[in-house]
Order: C-alpha cells, then structure tokens, then sequence
C-alpha cells in the first residue's frame, strides 16, 4: 500500500464525501491520547458479521501530512465480532530518554500491540488518524479505501507544528479554578483568535481520550479535506475524568445495535442508552420491554432501582444527583438481563 495515497486520490476527491451505509462498515469508536506513550485506537464493528480484521489498515498522517511516511501504518489482526470493540494500544515496554513505556495496566487492556516507532498510536494530538479497508488484489492505490478519518489529512502546517488548528478558528485550552487554585483544564472553541507564535497547535485532541456519539453509524471517509474543518464535537465526546482515563475501553454504545435488533427481528432483548456519555436526562429504550431496571456503580452498589414498569419498551431518568464516572444499568426483560454502561460526564 503506497504512503501517498491521499496525494493521488485528492486531485480526483476534493471535496468529496463517500459514506458507508450506517452500521455496515467499521470505524474509529474510541480515540485515547494520555500522558506519554498511553495512546490507543479503539475499532467498533456496528454490524451483526464477524469481519476479518486482517483486511484492514490503522494509519497515522503526522500532524496532518498529505502521507503516513512519518506516522506509520498498522494491520490489524485476528477477528472482530458483531457489536464488539478491537483495541490497539501502543506496545513499547521499555522507557528511553525521549520516549516512555505505555502503562502495562493498558497494554493489558489491549487485543493488539502496535509496532515499534513509526507507528499509528504514537500520535500527540495534531495527527490525523485514518481506517483502511483492502478491497481489491490488484498491487495499486485502487486496493485500498478509507472506511473511516479522525482529523485531516492535508490540512497542517508540518514545519509550524500546527496540525489542523487554523490561525483563526481554534480548540484551546482553559483553566479551572477553584478561587485562586488551578484544579484542571477544559477546552473551548475560539472563532476569530489569532494563536500567538510561541502556541503553535493547541488542539482539542490533545491529552483526551474522546469517544464517538452513540448515534454515529458511519465513519468519515473524505479522501482529503485541506480546507475543511475538523469540529470534535459534531461526531466525538470527551471521556470524562481526565487524561488517562481507560474505564470506556473494550465496549461501545452505538444505536446501530438497537436500530439493527428491531429490523431483523434478533430474539433476546437488546437495550439502548442515550445520551451516552450523558449529564441529566438519560433514555433507556429495550425492543422487548423493561420489567426492572437497576442503576448500579462499578462496585456493584445499586444506586437506582425501578421495579414492576411492566413491560415498557422506554424509561426515562434524570442523572442531575449522579456523581460523574462509570455506571451499570442492568435491565430484565422476562427471564432475560441485559447489562450496559453508562458515563455520566
């Protein structure tokens, strides 16, 4: 597979958009950029097929270069199946003086260690991340197609370490107080802000792990976008509780697995939370009814417990006393429980 593939498709793409058909495809469902080399691509499949990984490509585009010669490129390996998570994680074990080991309590959150440096997960932030999809035996370009896209490609000044923040549109950093203490930070969108020198990028993507919307089907396949905005939050929620938070790994929340149990008519209950991560008013639908539904923390402690709702196929609550982090909502359904998470951000 050639590095300038961006390069030589953009002449005949710019501009264009091919979609994959919702939830028939793979796509990028969780970004994790932590401290040092904590860095890792999470993989959903929204489909009800297990799908051959071997077919399919990570590639990083270092801060959002036309090619992935700098940032590497990685085969996925082993099986992925329906409505399932593969994580790949940054595999270096031992420090040097310029680059640490990723955290081992990660690594064995993995199903796949990615190389040695250059590699996808050693992006910092500014670099754009993209899925390939083999799908044809031919020796060229043509074999290969982008199923899915974090970032742009092509849209960075490499030699000003910009990545894709714009001089005059940019994510940047806040601080939080509490009075006159410094207690963490936040980030905010900032229209017509010109980015002092010394800043260079600042972006959004840095020191994040960010997990896709559970109403995204599909991924973003542009070709290449050097013109066009990256906006995080169309597509993309921050985890909650800081740089290298992990607990949202090896599971994701997609509406495709809903949407897909109702029209196919799958026996057993399937159960949907949304908004997921969520602050305030969170819906819990079921295709097959909810008899009980338990809210629980990951110590097990039941925080809610609603009894006798007698079938109902929505439930409604409020999540305003919830503290933030991880919870379980545990549903029956007649003879039948199904388990979820929920972030409450």
């Amino acid at each position: 597979m050639r590095r300038n593939l961006f390069i030589m498709l953009g002449f005949l793409t710019l501009f264009s958009v091919v979609s994959a058909q919702d939830c028939s495809e793979l796509f990028i469902s969780e970004y994790l950029e932590g401290s040092g080399n904590n860095k890792g691509v999470e993989i959903y499949n929204p489909t009800s097929e297990i799908i051959n990984l071997g077919d399919y490509h990570v590639a990083r585009y270092s801060n959002g270069s036309n090619t992935y010669t700098a940032g590497g490129i990685t085969q996925l390996q082993g099986f992925i199946q329906p409505y399932s998570t593969h994580f790949l994680v940054n595999g270096q074990t031992t420090s040097t003086d310029t680059s640490p080991a990723s955290d081992p309590n990660l690594r064995a959150k993995a199903q796949q260690l990615d190389h040695d440096y250059p590699a996808p997960t050693y992006m910092n932030g500014n670099d754009a991340i993209a899925l390939f999809k083999k799908i044809g035996n031919t020796g060229t370009d043509a074999d290969f197609k982008v199923v899915d896209l974090f970032g742009i490609v092509g849209g960075g000044m490499p030699s000003d370490g910009q990545g894709w923040a714009s001089f005059t549109d940019v994510w940047v950093y806040k601080n939080i107080y509490d009075g006159d203490l410094i207690i963490g930070q936040d980030s905010v969108y900032i229209s017509n802000y010109i980015v002092p020198a010394t800043y260079y990028w600042l972006p959004w993507t840095s020191n994040h792990s960010l997990v896709r919307k559970p109403g995204v089907k599909k991924g973003i396949t542009v070709e290449t976008m050097p013109t066009l905005e990256f906006v995080v939050t169309t597509e993309w929620d921050t985890v909650p509780g800081g740089v290298d938070q992990w607990d949202s790994l090896n599971a994701h929340y997609c509406d495709c697995e809903f949407a897909t149990a109702i029209e196919l008519g799958v026996a057993g209950p399937s159960l949907s939370v949304y908004p997921n991560p969520a602050d305030g008013y969170v819906t819990i639908s079921s295709n097959e009814g909810i008899d009980d539904l338990q809210v629980m923390d990951l110590s097990g402690k039941i925080i809610l417990s609603l009894t006798e709702l007698k079938g109902i196929r929505e439930k409604m609550i409020n999540m305003d006393d919830f503290d933030q982090g991880i919870y379980l909502i545990r549903a029956r359904s007649g003879n039948n429980f199904i388990t979820r998470k929920l972030v409450k951000q």
